[in-house]
């Protein structure tokens, strides 16, 4: 069936959205964006229009429409050659060339003092040593500093002022031994702390605040998965981790490599800010492709439900996940893997880590190679981290991350469910169908990251510190139409104040520079050249946590942000005229509240209660995309208000931890095209006018019977809503009022199981979706102006998976998973089949021998 040309339809921010036309010899297209789909529609154009070289490109995260979606994943378009210097990263390099001698000197030149050390022991319930337990160092409210034991369980914090201190030990399948003391300038105190057997876990989180805190003080709803975890569940990537997260729906159109979207309670994808280290890796107006980012070298994922541009600024509209590398601690220490399997996957990985004289240092390289199912699906990603830092004391630290990952994609496309027979229908009158073009295209990234931090302690009650980042994530989508790129940069500085008021309240106060750019195929001007978009944000920022008690912890927060956009030139078709430079302020408060109602003695079979909850709200700026194809001058950020409220419980000892959380988020000020009869709401091709709502339910249970075995789960209760435009009685079209968001599931959970046996250790774990609401897999909501269907159910499915690993003399292991053992056939993203089962097995070795 050929595609007949027909009228645009209207375009909300659940809906599609007109970008630009663009002519590809005898064919024209009008690039179309939708939550989870974008691309370009083909038909034949109108004589007159100059003919010009353009190609489809997605927004990462999203689905891909026609050309884009053919490829299975989103318009990533990047350039291997590396994009020219721009004026910011000038006087980046710039800053650090003046700056970083001198945090040097500093570092070099300071006189020793006499100080104070605390060291110990932790030990398990027989009173033997615990190696690999995570000690963490409290003054009293804020994190001064953690240490890894070594083989004997022994810790040691040197360097230390003189004051009163707090020490938490933690460890997988224990319960969190605490000890509080204090210290003169000049002496050495001996603590040791002993563990018991429970599924209580009350580690450090650093995503939920500006200095990091204990997770029962933080009112916040927020999920850490470790690296023991992540290696049971022999997780590959950050996505598979992010698959067992309460609240957190992942979307990847196919298999290895395939664009990934993450939806946390109900948000867009481009809702969620993302932090490797710190750095953050958003594209442009929010956008992130979590498909290459593996957990080699990974110590943990921290998920943060609940926006937090408090926190952050733009892009933390519905949730943080930042994800945190190994840090050097202890001797050298050294690892590597080998592993293959299924469709011709290869995967290696090397790391290695160390503390030695004040300087602290890990590394991972990783590189996996997979054949996929079809013609044109390989895949290709290589990784590489370093983490490097000096800090002879705790007074005085310098720090430098380093990430770097590039891929390389085939992408044949939707070659799964084609409900509406369009696979295989030629996109124009002539020309090639979606499976052909399906062959020849590929996308290609480079992602990379820096930061460098100085903190110094003047005082026991005052602490400075100084970051610095620039992340690049550049892309180019290789099409038979004509390749296209785009390369976005981000560069921050940010300086904060650390206060500690007294030994019940701290402050936190400080200011950001954020500059963000974007230079696109087809952000372009009159003469139809790209030219670069950049975006400042000038944020101020405070933070309090005070405790007026043991039972009480309470966070409030606030943050200012000016958002700066550069004039932008008048495009060459007429939709965009001149647009003025603009500026809006935005301010974005933040509390969270923890109470222990009820805290009873040790072996109590009802064990503490602890109430939790918060408010905030988030906001988002417009994307490149957004910014270069409107006529609106006054368009402004979208956002969102929300606010949760649940109970955790603890059971049996300690050994059962329950926790039930309610959430509501509203969002606003949605970007929206209008059209039809709708055009009267505003003057202007696009405003924010939309308006969309998640609330529901996420429960979460964890079990440690043994020291053995260990036993966790979690359900989501999610309903969300398409609510009616400002100053309308209607959604847009084909949307109406009431209807649930595409694919956000109303039903969702994770059970995960993890067995030891001395060098033995067998787990299973499985995540479980119910049906969604999705769109047609070529053409998307564009499909309706043609009188077909554009959308569909897709149904629910079980991605369970079970395996092994065992531990072998001289450093050694070896290990194996079956994924998808159920051999269920399914598709996370209607149209992309996602692998059925397969295996993968290898072998481990470490140095020293763990």
């Amino acid at each position: 069936m050929t595609r007949k040309p027909g009228s645009l339809p209207w375009e909300p921010a659940f809906g599609p959205t007109l970008r630009r036309r663009e002519s590809w010899g005898s064919a024209q297209a009008f690039r179309i964006r939708f939550e989870g789909w974008e691309g370009f529609f083909i038909f034949p154009p109108d004589s007159s229009r100059t003919p010009s070289a353009a190609s489809a490109r997605r927004e990462s995260g999203k689905e891909s429409s026609v050309l884009s979606q053919i490829e299975s994943r989103k318009s990533k378009v990047h350039s291997q050659v590396k994009s020219p210097k721009s004026k910011v990263e000038s006087q980046a390099r710039a800053s650090f060339e003046i700056v970083l001698p001198g945090l040097l000197s500093i570092l070099l030149c300071a006189a020793a003092a006499s100080a104070a050390t605390i060291r110990g022991t932790v030990l398990d319930p027989a009173g033997r040593a615990v190696p690999g337990a995570r000690v963490s160092l409290l003054a009293p409210l804020t994190v001064v500093e953690e240490r890894q034991t070594d083989a004997q369980g022994r810790y040691e914090f040197a360097g230390l002022r003189g004051g009163a201190y707090k020490l938490v030990a933690n460890m997988p399948g224990f319960s969190t031994a605490s000890s509080e003391l204090e210290v003169s300038d000049t002496a050495t105190a001996t603590a040791n702390l002993r563990l018991e057997i429970s599924a209580v876990d009350e580690r450090v989180v650093v995503s939920a605040s500006l200095v990091g805190a204990l997770a029962p003080e933080i009112g916040s709803s927020v999920s850490v998965v470790d690296q023991a975890e992540i290696k049971d569940r022999g997780a590959e990537s950050v996505l598979d981790v992010l698959r067992g997260v309460p609240g957190v729906e992942v979307n990847q159109t196919g298999r290895r490599g395939g664009a990934t979207g993450v939806f946390i309670r109900g948000g867009n994808s481009d809702y969620n800010l993302v932090m490797i280290d710190g750095i953050q890796a958003n594209q442009f107006g929010g956008d992130f492709d979590f498909a290459p980012l593996t957990v080699d070298g990974v110590d943990r994922v921290e998920v943060t439900r609940g926006p937090q541009s408090a926190l952050y600024g733009s892009n933390a509209v519905a949730g943080v996940v930042n994800i945190v590398s190994r840090r050097g601690e202890g001797p050298p220490h050294f690892s590597a893997l080998g592993e293959g399997g299924s469709f011709t996957t290869r995967r290696f990985a090397t790391g290695g880590s160390g503390l030695n004289r004040g300087l602290i240092w890990a590394y991972n390289l990783s590189r996996l190679d997979s054949g996929g199912v079809v013609a044109n699906d390989n895949y290709r990603n290589q990784t590489a981290s370093l983490s490097l830092g000096y800090s002879r004391r705790p007074r005085r630290e310098a720090t430098f991350h380093f990430f770097g990952n590039a891929n390389d994609a085939g992408a044949p496309g939707p070659f799964g469910s084609d409900p509406d027979h369009l696979y295989d229908t030629p996109i124009f009158p002539g020309g090639p169908t979606p499976r052909q073009v399906g062959l020849l295209t590929r996308d290609k990234q480079n992602l990379f990251g820096y930061q460098g931090s100085y903190t110094e302690q003047f005082s026991s009650r005052f602490r400075q510190v100084v970051t610095g980042s620039v992340a690049t994530n550049d892309y180019l989508f290789i099409s038979p139409f004509g390749d296209s790129f785009s390369h976005n940069l981000r560069a921050a500085l940010n300086t904060r104040s650390e206060i500690t008021v007294s030994s019940k309240d701290f402050l936190v106060g400080g200011f950001e520079y954020n500059r963000e750019q974007i230079k696109n195929t087809f952000i372009a001007d009159a003469s139809s050249a790209p030219f670069l978009l950049p975006r400042t944000s000038l944020a101020y920022f405070a933070e309090n946590r005070w405790s007026p008690g043991s039972r009480w912890f309470l966070t409030t927060g606030v943050r200012v942000d000016d958002i700066r956009t550069k004039q932008l030139p008048p495009d060459g078709f007429g939709a965009r005229p001149l647009l003025a430079a603009s500026s809006v302020v935005k301010v974005n408060p933040r509390i969270s509240v923890a109470y222990l109602p009820h805290q009873p003695g040790s072996g109590a079979e009802l064990g503490a209660t602890r109430l939790h909850g918060s408010f905030g709200t988030g906001i988002r700026a417009p994307s490149g995309f957004e910014l270069a194809f409107t006529n609106n001058p006054r368009l402004k950020p979208e956002r969102s208000v929300s606010f949760d409220s649940g109970v955790e419980q603890r059971l049996f000892h300690d050994r059962a931890v329950l926790d039930a959380t309610y959430f509501y988020n509203r969002f606003e000020d949605q970007i929206v095209v209008l059209g039809g009869s709708l055009t009267n709401l505003s003057t202007f091709i696009s405003a924010n006018l939309g308006n969309a709502r998640a609330q529901g339910m996420e429960i979460s249970l964890r079990v440690q019977p043994t020291r053995s075995l260990q036993v966790e789960g979690e359900y989501t209760l999610l309903s969300t809503s398409i609510l009616a435009l400002d100053g309308a009685s209607l959604a847009l079209s084909p949307f109406h009022v009431g209807q649930p968001l595409v694919r956000r599931p109303k039903n969702s959970g994770f059970y995960n199981l993890t067995w030891r046996h001395r060098s033995l250790t067998l787990n299973t774990s499985a995540y479980i979706r119910g049906a969604v609401l999705d769109v047609e897999p070529n053409d998307g909501l564009f499909a309706c102006t043609f009188g077909l269907p554009c959308l569909f159910n897709n149904k629910g499915y079980i991605n369970a998976g079970a395996g092994f690993s065992y531990a072998l003399p001289r450093g050694f292991g070896i290990y194996g998973r079956l994924n998808n053992f159920l051999n269920q056939k399914y598709e996370e993203s209607l149209g992309f089949p996602a692998s059925h089962l397969n295996f993968l097995a290898g072998v481990r070795f470490s140095f020293p021998a763990e």
